[in-house]
């Protein structure tokens, strides 16, 4: 049995089946679009936000492009904690709408992205030295499931301490009073972007990477003309366009100046970093969330895969360039000094961790001024100006489907005074993402599980295509048919397989490297000391289906492996 990707919910807006989106005659093909196109909306920025404003415009029938200056997820939308949650920790500043919005929304991804979004259980345990008390979490734990409409996956529930030991048996035990158990969910954020951009291309929109707006030209009204560079082969052109999304981020106030405009939003980022350990070294089988020890700030200890543990996040203003953010030795050592008090045994150190990575929280600058990164406000905003042009910023991957409904809605009545309406209502709430129709994910993996075996692929490796990709699991499957060398892992300990890199360049817009290892697969944050050899093997399929000459496949893997420098720097420098 396969499984089917269409479905008759499908309005019928213009499609791009091409199965080849990232060949280099398809990228010139969507510049070409690009340059000679008349838009009624253009997307600035292949983050999360900006993708998910153009699968929603598109989606509506206006005449939509996307364009992104580096890779889609480069920034934030790839360096996050990885979490689809109601955000639990913001009941504390009171932020009720946001959590109710949140709960929402997490349904809505649990929905329409099965294959990517899945239920996860979390730990909250309590200390004598906790700020949160074991009554003050209870009545946390109800307002949370009362927010939902106690439509969480399901409600939660308080243990005693020797529950949460028998549970988990490697925490510490000094000092623990209990704890609850609830439930959120998790994503691969970078995936997460993918999948989303594939369906705004899909459902008619213009989509590129590494195309950077050089100038926005608003001077011959109604509408823009904006200058934008193919960073490939380093020639400009114009782009038309009626209305413009600046969904660009810890970018936002820079893309307004090239609009010589005064910016109308001020971001003040706040950098969050986190890092990957073996998850045997850390003694733990489910999620964790508690307070640090040495501020009580918010934290998370995740599983990541069958083997590794993600922890994170620091909450610190960042003054620097955005595309400079790093993770720093000391706050690798605080996210391992905090896992070891909650983990005594684990014992960790600098030496343990295969990889750090930072992110920038785009967060709009409170008008009253700066108050402590954790208790500025995770709200989005959009704001207008110049005439036309709409500034997405704030707000956090679990909402980024309403925020970009709530974007879309504000273009609309834009677009309706220059007599451009909608073909089609919303509907990004009800169509799942690329890969996410079939009846039941158990089932869709068994199946995958037995055509990946006829085709000499493992076990672990089919689970993780079909986490990947859902029923498109199928298509990176029929190229290991056709060439049975793709079956073999890009790295052994790794579950990752090398058709996943070919399909990446045909059909998912990887133009280099860095591409697949960070973001496509994710491969490259999940090891330490084989990152050039995952670089040669990745950058040896790519070269043979892009033509690269030699000279070119090392520069690839010199570059790809710089991605990871001054994180790996500042692993090297944690005093842990």
């Amino acid at each position: 049995m396969e499984y089917s990707e269409s479905s008759s919910s499908h309005h019928d807006v213009k499609r791009r089946d091409t199965p080849s989106y990232g060949t280099p005659l398809a990228r010139v093909q969507q510049l070409e679009g690009l340059a000679t196109g008349d838009f009624d909306v253009l997307v600035i920025g292949g983050g999360i936000s900006g993708a998910a404003v153009a699968r929603d415009a598109a989606r509506r029938g206006f005449r939509t492009a996307l364009i992104e200056a580096v890779d889609f997820a480069c920034g934030t939308s790839s360096r996050s904690s990885r979490l689809v949650h109601g955000g639990l920790r913001y009941l504390e500043n009171f932020e009720f709408d946001l959590v109710f919005e949140a709960s929402q929304e997490r349904r809505t991804l649990l929905r329409i992205a099965p294959h990517l979004v899945r239920p996860l259980e979390f730990t909250f345990p309590i200390f004598e030295d906790s700020r949160v008390g074991k009554l003050k979490l209870d009545a946390g734990m109800w307002l949370y499931d009362a927010l939902s409409f106690f439509r969480n996956i399901e409600r939660h529930q308080m243990f005693e301490p020797e529950e949460l030991i028998k549970r988990e048996p490697g925490i510490r035990r000094k000092g623990l009073l209990g704890g609850a158990r609830y439930f959120d969910a998790q994503v691969d954020d970078a995936r997460l972007v993918m999948m989303t951009v594939i369906a705004a291309l899909e459902s008619g929109a213009i989509v590129t990477n590494r195309a950077e707006v050089c100038a926005i030209d608003s001077s011959d009204w109604p509408g823009h003309r904006v200058v934008v560079e193919d960073r490939e082969r380093g020639k400009k052109f114009d782009v038309d366009t009626l209305a413009i999304v600046n969904a660009t981020g810890a970018w936002a106030e820079q893309t307004l100046m090239r609009a010589e405009a005064e910016p109308t939003v001020r971001i003040t980022p706040s950098r969050g970093t986190h890092i990957h350990v073996k998850r045997d070294r850390v003694g733990h089988d489910g999620a964790f969330i508690f307070e640090a020890p040495q501020d009580g700030r918010i934290m998370f200890v995740l599983p990541w895969r069958e083997d590794l543990t993600l922890i994170g996040t620091t909450d610190e203003f960042y003054d620097g360039k955005p595309e400079d953010v790093a993770a720093t030795p000391t706050e690798i050592a605080y996210l391992l000094e905090a896992t070891n008090r909650l983990f005594p045994q684990a014992k960790l150190r600098s030496g343990d961790v295969l990889s750090a990575w930072a992110g920038l929280r785009p967060l709009v600058q409170p008008e009253e001024g700066l108050a402590e990164p954790g208790t500025v406000s995770r709200e989005f905003e959009i704001r207008e100006g110049p005439t036309g042009v709409f500034t997405l910023s704030g707000g956090k991957l679990t909402s980024h489907r309403h925020m970009a409904e709530k974007t879309v809605d504000r273009l609309q009545r834009f677009l309706g005074r220059a007599g451009i309406s909608p073909t089609h209502k919303v509907d990004t709430a009800k169509i799942p993402l690329p890969g996410g129709t079939f009846d039941t994910l158990d089932a869709l993996r068994a199946d995958v599980r037995t055509r990946a075996n006829a085709s000499g692929v493992g076990r672990v490796s089919a689970d993780r295509l079909t986490r990947a990709y859902g029923t498109r699991a199928y298509r990176v499957l029929e190229l290991v048919k056709h060439r049975p060398e793709l079956r073999h892992l890009i790295l052994e300990d790794r579950p990752h397989i090398l058709a996943e890199v070919l399909y990446a360049v045909q059909n998912e817009l990887a133009l280099h490297v860095e591409d697949v290892l960070y973001r496509r697969t994710r491969i490259g944050l999940e090891t330490r000391n084989k990152i050039s050899v995952a670089a040669q093997r990745v950058a040896n399929v790519m070269g043979t289906e892009l033509g690269w000459s030699s000279r070119k496949i090392a520069q690839e893997i010199e570059d790809a492996v710089q991605v990871r420098t001054p994180d790996d720097a500042a692993i090297a420098q944690a005093m842990i």
